[in-house]
Protein backbone atom coordinates (compact mmCIF):
# COMPACT_ATOMS: atom_id res chain seq x y z
CA UNK A 1 0.00 0.00 0.00
CA UNK A 2 1.21 3.50 -0.79
CA UNK A 3 2.57 5.47 2.20
CA UNK A 4 0.27 8.39 1.42
CA UNK A 5 -2.74 6.18 2.11
CA UNK A 6 -1.30 4.80 5.33
CA UNK A 7 -0.65 8.30 6.69
CA UNK A 8 -4.24 9.42 5.95
CA UNK A 9 -3.33 12.70 4.32
CA UNK A 10 -5.11 14.18 1.35
CA UNK A 11 -4.70 12.17 -1.85
CA UNK A 12 -1.38 12.37 -3.64
CA UNK A 13 0.51 13.96 -0.74
CA UNK A 14 2.88 12.75 1.96
CA UNK A 15 3.67 14.75 5.12
CA UNK A 16 7.19 14.60 6.56
CA UNK A 17 7.44 16.33 9.92
CA UNK A 18 7.65 20.14 9.73
CA UNK A 19 8.41 20.21 6.02
CA UNK A 20 5.82 20.98 3.38
CA UNK A 21 3.81 18.06 2.00
CA UNK A 22 5.25 16.47 -1.12
CA UNK A 23 3.58 14.68 -3.99
CA UNK A 24 3.67 10.93 -4.07
CA UNK A 25 3.03 8.62 -6.99
CA UNK A 26 2.27 4.94 -6.48
CA UNK A 27 3.04 1.92 -8.56
CA UNK A 28 1.68 -1.51 -7.79
CA UNK A 29 4.67 -2.25 -5.55
CA UNK A 30 4.16 0.95 -3.57
CA UNK A 31 7.19 2.82 -4.94
CA UNK A 32 7.07 6.22 -6.65
CA UNK A 33 7.23 6.17 -10.43
CA UNK A 34 9.68 9.10 -10.66
CA UNK A 35 11.99 11.26 -8.55
CA UNK A 36 10.35 14.64 -9.24
CA UNK A 37 7.16 16.04 -10.73
CA UNK A 38 7.09 19.46 -12.37
CA UNK A 39 4.62 21.92 -10.88
CA UNK A 40 1.85 22.67 -13.34
CA UNK A 41 1.38 26.24 -12.12
CA UNK A 42 4.83 27.58 -11.12
CA UNK A 43 7.61 27.47 -13.72
CA UNK A 44 10.83 25.92 -12.45
CA UNK A 45 9.18 24.36 -9.38
CA UNK A 46 9.42 20.63 -8.75
CA UNK A 47 7.84 18.31 -6.19
CA UNK A 48 10.05 15.43 -4.98
CA UNK A 49 8.86 11.93 -4.18
CA UNK A 50 10.21 9.65 -1.48
CA UNK A 51 12.66 8.14 -4.01
CA UNK A 52 14.83 11.20 -3.33
CA UNK A 53 15.22 10.38 0.39
CA UNK A 54 18.82 10.01 1.59
CA UNK A 55 20.51 7.72 4.12
CA UNK A 56 21.41 10.15 6.88
CA UNK A 57 18.11 11.93 7.65
CA UNK A 58 14.65 10.69 6.67
CA UNK A 59 13.49 14.28 6.11
CA UNK A 60 16.27 15.13 3.65
CA UNK A 61 17.05 14.16 0.09
CA UNK A 62 20.06 12.28 -1.19
CA UNK A 63 22.28 14.73 -3.06
CA UNK A 64 22.10 12.86 -6.36
CA UNK A 65 18.54 13.61 -7.53
CA UNK A 66 18.57 17.38 -6.80
CA UNK A 67 22.02 17.75 -8.39
CA UNK A 68 20.73 15.88 -11.44
CA UNK A 69 17.74 18.24 -11.53
CA UNK A 70 20.15 21.19 -11.77
CA UNK A 71 22.25 19.37 -14.39
CA UNK A 72 19.09 18.86 -16.45
CA UNK A 73 18.32 22.58 -16.35
CA UNK A 74 21.92 23.59 -17.09
CA UNK A 75 22.07 21.32 -20.12
CA UNK A 76 18.83 22.66 -21.59
CA UNK A 77 19.19 26.39 -20.90
CA UNK A 78 19.31 28.26 -24.27
CA UNK A 79 20.88 25.15 -25.80
CA UNK A 80 18.74 23.64 -28.60
CA UNK A 81 18.85 19.95 -29.42
CA UNK A 82 20.07 18.60 -32.74
CA UNK A 83 19.48 15.11 -34.09
CA UNK A 84 22.82 13.34 -34.58
CA UNK A 85 23.73 9.70 -35.22
CA UNK A 86 24.62 7.80 -32.07
CA UNK A 87 26.97 4.92 -32.87
CA UNK A 88 26.85 1.75 -30.83
CA UNK A 89 30.13 0.33 -29.42
CA UNK A 90 30.32 -2.17 -32.29
CA UNK A 91 29.52 0.60 -34.80
CA UNK A 92 26.33 -1.15 -35.83
CA UNK A 93 24.58 0.23 -38.91
CA UNK A 94 22.30 1.98 -39.41
CA UNK A 95 23.09 4.50 -36.66
CA UNK A 96 20.54 5.38 -34.00
CA UNK A 97 19.62 9.05 -34.16
CA UNK A 98 19.62 10.72 -30.76
CA UNK A 99 18.98 14.33 -29.70
CA UNK A 100 22.16 16.08 -28.58
CA UNK A 101 22.87 19.57 -27.32
CA UNK A 102 24.90 21.97 -29.46
CA UNK A 103 27.00 22.91 -26.41
CA UNK A 104 27.24 19.79 -24.22
CA UNK A 105 28.09 20.08 -20.54
CA UNK A 106 31.82 19.76 -19.85
CA UNK A 107 31.93 20.50 -16.13
CA UNK A 108 29.52 21.14 -13.28
CA UNK A 109 30.69 22.08 -9.78
CA UNK A 110 27.95 21.72 -7.16
CA UNK A 111 28.10 23.36 -3.73
CA UNK A 112 25.68 21.61 -1.39
CA UNK A 113 25.01 24.43 1.06
CA UNK A 114 22.23 22.92 3.19
CA UNK A 115 20.35 19.64 3.51
CA UNK A 116 17.70 19.46 0.79
CA UNK A 117 14.27 18.84 2.35
CA UNK A 118 11.71 16.58 0.73
CA UNK A 119 9.61 19.61 -0.16
CA UNK A 120 8.82 21.77 -3.21
CA UNK A 121 11.98 23.12 -4.86
CA UNK A 122 12.67 25.96 -7.29
CA UNK A 123 15.31 25.71 -10.04
CA UNK A 124 16.81 28.86 -11.57
CA UNK A 125 19.51 29.16 -14.25
CA UNK A 126 21.39 32.28 -15.33
CA UNK A 127 24.01 32.79 -18.02
CA UNK A 128 27.23 34.41 -16.89
CA UNK A 129 28.46 34.42 -20.49
CA UNK A 130 27.32 32.63 -23.64
CA UNK A 131 30.35 32.73 -25.93
CA UNK A 132 30.72 31.00 -29.27
CA UNK A 133 32.85 28.17 -27.89
CA UNK A 134 32.22 28.25 -24.14
CA UNK A 135 29.07 28.85 -22.11
CA UNK A 136 29.39 29.78 -18.44
CA UNK A 137 26.23 29.21 -16.42
CA UNK A 138 25.09 29.37 -12.82
CA UNK A 139 22.12 27.59 -11.28
CA UNK A 140 20.48 27.42 -7.89
CA UNK A 141 18.11 25.04 -6.17
CA UNK A 142 16.04 26.75 -3.48
CA UNK A 143 13.07 26.19 -1.21
CA UNK A 144 9.78 27.75 -2.24
CA UNK A 145 10.50 30.66 0.14
CA UNK A 146 13.86 31.40 -1.49
CA UNK A 147 16.45 29.69 0.73
CA UNK A 148 19.27 28.49 -1.54
CA UNK A 149 20.19 24.84 -0.93
CA UNK A 150 22.53 23.98 -3.83
CA UNK A 151 24.53 26.27 -6.09
CA UNK A 152 26.06 25.00 -9.35
CA UNK A 153 28.59 26.50 -11.78
CA UNK A 154 28.77 24.92 -15.22
CA UNK A 155 30.83 25.05 -18.39
CA UNK A 156 29.39 24.00 -21.73
CA UNK A 157 31.73 23.62 -24.70
CA UNK A 158 30.74 23.79 -28.35
CA UNK A 159 30.58 20.42 -30.05
CA UNK A 160 33.29 20.00 -32.71
CA UNK A 161 32.78 17.49 -35.55
CA UNK A 162 34.91 14.36 -35.50
CA UNK A 163 37.23 15.52 -32.73
CA UNK A 164 36.98 12.69 -30.23
CA UNK A 165 40.14 11.64 -28.43
CA UNK A 166 40.66 7.97 -27.66
CA UNK A 167 41.78 6.89 -24.20
CA UNK A 168 42.61 3.23 -23.62
CA UNK A 169 40.94 1.83 -20.49
CA UNK A 170 40.61 -1.68 -19.14
CA UNK A 171 37.48 -3.50 -20.24
CA UNK A 172 34.86 -4.34 -17.62
CA UNK A 173 32.45 -7.22 -17.52
CA UNK A 174 29.08 -6.10 -18.90
CA UNK A 175 26.46 -5.27 -16.24
CA UNK A 176 24.41 -8.40 -16.92
CA UNK A 177 27.42 -10.50 -15.82
CA UNK A 178 28.08 -8.51 -12.63
CA UNK A 179 26.95 -8.97 -9.04
CA UNK A 180 24.14 -6.73 -7.72
CA UNK A 181 25.13 -4.11 -5.15
CA UNK A 182 22.48 -2.96 -2.67
CA UNK A 183 22.80 -0.11 -0.16
CA UNK A 184 21.80 -1.53 3.24
CA UNK A 185 22.51 1.51 5.41
CA UNK A 186 19.43 3.63 4.62
CA UNK A 187 17.15 4.29 7.59
CA UNK A 188 13.89 4.15 5.64
CA UNK A 189 12.55 1.41 3.41
CA UNK A 190 11.76 3.82 0.58
CA UNK A 191 14.48 6.15 -0.61
CA UNK A 192 17.15 6.81 -3.19
CA UNK A 193 18.50 3.26 -2.79
CA UNK A 194 15.22 1.90 -4.21
CA UNK A 195 15.45 4.14 -7.26
CA UNK A 196 18.86 2.97 -8.48
CA UNK A 197 20.25 -0.31 -9.79
CA UNK A 198 23.92 -1.06 -9.15
CA UNK A 199 26.25 -3.88 -10.24
CA UNK A 200 29.80 -4.54 -8.99
CA UNK A 201 32.21 -4.87 -11.93
CA UNK A 202 35.30 -5.51 -9.79
CA UNK A 203 36.38 -5.27 -6.17
CA UNK A 204 34.28 -5.69 -3.04
CA UNK A 205 31.97 -3.29 -1.27
CA UNK A 206 33.52 -1.99 1.96
CA UNK A 207 36.86 -1.00 0.47
CA UNK A 208 38.28 0.64 -2.63
CA UNK A 209 39.19 0.62 -5.43
CA UNK A 210 35.90 -0.74 -6.68
CA UNK A 211 34.17 -0.61 -10.05
CA UNK A 212 30.39 -0.18 -10.18
CA UNK A 213 27.89 -0.04 -13.03
CA UNK A 214 24.72 1.92 -12.30
CA UNK A 215 21.47 3.21 -13.76
CA UNK A 216 18.25 4.79 -12.50
CA UNK A 217 15.10 2.70 -12.18
CA UNK A 218 12.76 5.66 -12.72
CA UNK A 219 12.72 8.90 -14.73
CA UNK A 220 14.17 11.92 -12.98
CA UNK A 221 11.12 14.02 -13.88
CA UNK A 222 7.64 12.64 -14.49
CA UNK A 223 6.74 12.51 -18.17
CA UNK A 224 10.26 13.37 -19.38
CA UNK A 225 12.85 11.10 -20.96
CA UNK A 226 15.82 10.26 -18.75
CA UNK A 227 19.13 11.50 -20.17
CA UNK A 228 22.57 9.98 -19.70
CA UNK A 229 23.79 13.22 -18.09
CA UNK A 230 21.03 13.06 -15.48
CA UNK A 231 21.91 9.44 -14.74
CA UNK A 232 25.62 10.21 -14.48
CA UNK A 233 25.13 13.11 -12.04
CA UNK A 234 22.44 11.38 -9.96
CA UNK A 235 24.79 8.43 -9.43
CA UNK A 236 28.03 10.43 -9.11
CA UNK A 237 26.82 11.83 -5.81
CA UNK A 238 26.54 8.23 -4.56
CA UNK A 239 30.13 7.28 -5.41
CA UNK A 240 31.16 7.56 -1.75
CA UNK A 241 28.37 5.07 -0.93
CA UNK A 242 29.39 2.67 -3.70
CA UNK A 243 33.04 2.91 -2.66
CA UNK A 244 32.83 3.71 1.05
CA UNK A 245 35.85 5.17 2.88
CA UNK A 246 34.56 3.87 6.24
CA UNK A 247 31.81 1.64 7.65
CA UNK A 248 28.57 3.59 6.96
CA UNK A 249 26.86 1.84 9.88
CA UNK A 250 29.33 3.58 12.22
CA UNK A 251 30.15 6.81 10.39
CA UNK A 252 28.53 9.40 8.17
CA UNK A 253 30.49 11.00 5.34
CA UNK A 254 28.37 13.79 3.95
CA UNK A 255 29.74 15.60 0.91
CA UNK A 256 29.41 19.42 0.82
CA UNK A 257 30.37 19.45 -2.85
CA UNK A 258 30.39 17.42 -6.05
CA UNK A 259 32.35 18.11 -9.24
CA UNK A 260 31.66 16.27 -12.49
CA UNK A 261 33.92 16.61 -15.55
CA UNK A 262 32.88 15.23 -18.94
CA UNK A 263 34.99 15.00 -22.10
CA UNK A 264 31.93 14.15 -24.19
CA UNK A 265 28.24 13.37 -23.88
CA UNK A 266 27.71 10.05 -22.08
CA UNK A 267 25.62 7.61 -24.10
CA UNK A 268 22.30 6.25 -22.77
CA UNK A 269 22.37 3.08 -20.70
CA UNK A 270 24.54 1.88 -17.85
CA UNK A 271 27.26 4.22 -16.55
CA UNK A 272 30.37 3.07 -14.70
CA UNK A 273 32.37 4.40 -11.74
CA UNK A 274 35.97 3.39 -11.00
CA UNK A 275 36.06 4.60 -7.39
CA UNK A 276 38.77 5.33 -4.84
CA UNK A 277 37.78 6.78 -1.44
CA UNK A 278 39.92 7.84 1.51
CA UNK A 279 39.27 9.29 4.97
CA UNK A 280 41.75 11.07 7.23
CA UNK A 281 41.92 10.85 11.05
CA UNK A 282 40.95 14.53 11.15
CA UNK A 283 37.38 14.28 9.91
CA UNK A 284 37.79 14.89 6.19
CA UNK A 285 37.82 12.57 3.19
CA UNK A 286 37.79 12.35 -0.59
CA UNK A 287 35.87 10.17 -3.02
CA UNK A 288 36.80 10.24 -6.69
CA UNK A 289 36.07 8.12 -9.71
CA UNK A 290 36.72 7.68 -13.39
CA UNK A 291 33.45 7.79 -15.32
CA UNK A 292 32.64 5.47 -18.21
CA UNK A 293 29.81 4.31 -20.41
CA UNK A 294 29.40 1.69 -23.12
CA UNK A 295 31.81 3.59 -25.38
CA UNK A 296 34.61 3.98 -22.80
CA UNK A 297 36.03 6.73 -20.62
CA UNK A 298 33.83 9.82 -20.40
CA UNK A 299 35.10 11.89 -17.44
CA UNK A 300 35.78 12.13 -13.71
CA UNK A 301 33.87 12.97 -10.54
CA UNK A 302 35.06 14.00 -7.08
CA UNK A 303 33.55 14.74 -3.67
CA UNK A 304 34.95 16.26 -0.48
CA UNK A 305 33.69 14.30 2.55
CA UNK A 306 32.90 15.45 6.10
CA UNK A 307 33.37 12.41 8.35
CA UNK A 308 31.55 12.06 11.69
CA UNK A 309 30.28 9.38 14.05
CA UNK A 310 26.84 8.16 13.02
CA UNK A 311 24.18 9.05 15.56
CA UNK A 312 21.59 6.41 16.50
CA UNK A 313 17.99 6.72 15.36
Amino acid sequence: MCASRRRKVRPGMLHLGRFSPVRWSCEMDGLPEFFFEADGAVAGRFHPTALTRGPWDNRAQHGGPPCALLARALAAFENPEVEEPLREPADILPPVYHPRRQHPVARIAFSLLRPVPIAPLDVRVEAERLGRAVHRLQATLATSDGKVLIRADALRIRRAPSVEGMVAIAAWRPPEQCTPLVFDFFRHEVGYHRGVQLKTAFGHWGRTPIGVWGRLRAPLVAGASLTALETMVALADAQSGMGVPLDPHRFTFVNPDLSVFLTRDPVPGWVGFDITSTASPHGSGLAQSGLRDAKGLVGRAAQTLVVADRQPG
